[in-house]
């Protein structure tokens, strides 16, 4: 059996990824600008803080939807496993179980064998030695 995954945080993966992007953009856009280095490094800092709150934020909402459509999915999941079970079990309890409402003659009647000339012939043969 396999370990499963260590869950990884919605809120704090959303919130490095769009604060390493809001300080990326900043670098690029103050350097291409001609801004002064600490202009440019103050600026990119500040972007990086807002990028992280504004990021944690969004993942916050995205891990709530998330958990939300889990438990719907289960309690559906659930759901249709009682109902299956409910349909599988008669009045009298039994489960997966035919019950042979036919008189006990005629289910012996079916059960007679018509022997044909080859099988006559061999038991005739096993008689005989």
């Amino acid at each position: 059996m396999t370990k499963p995954a260590p869950k990884l945080p919605i809120p704090q993966s959303a919130a490095a990824c769009t604060a390493f992007a809001a300080f990326s953009v900043s670098i690029f856009v103050g350097i291409a600008s001609n801004n002064p280095f600490d202009v440019v490094l103050t600026r990119a800092l500040v972007a990086m803080a807002g990028g992280f709150v504004g990021g944690f934020l969004v993942g916050l909402v995205c891990d709530w939807i998330v958990n939300q459509e889990v438990a719907r999915v289960e309690s559906a999941m659930e759901a249709d496993l009682a109902a299956a079970d409910a349909e599988e079990v008669d009045l009298d309890g039994l489960t997966g179980v035919d019950v042979l409402e036919d008189e006990p003659g005629s289910v012996a009647s079916r059960a007679v064998q018509t022997e044909n000339r080859e099988a006559v012939g061999r038991r005739r043969e096993k008689n005989a030695a």
